[in-house]
């Protein structure tokens, strides 16, 4: 599933969303990269807003730092 329904504006609040928890609690890209099996470069250009993630990679992110999606989403 594709979060290519959802406007970009929204999905780049997720992902800004998801980099200040990462920041947050000290955790480098490279790190998320280990956890969720994605590549360090990919979560950098999510973060910078170059890519659109799916559905899928999102919650792969989430649950590398431990994150609650449905909290981020509501904020």
């Amino acid at each position: 599933m594709s979060l290519a329904k959802t406007s970009r504006a929204e999905c780049e609040r997720i992902i800004l969303l998801l980099k200040e928890s990462r920041e947050k609690q000290g955790i480098s890209k490279y790190l998320v990269a280990q956890r969720s099996g994605l590549s360090q470069q990919a979560i950098g250009y999510m973060e910078k807003g170059h890519r659109i993630p799916s559905l899928e990679t999102v919650l792969r992110i989430a649950k590398a730092l431990d994150v609650d999606l449905a909290e981020v989403i509501v904020k």
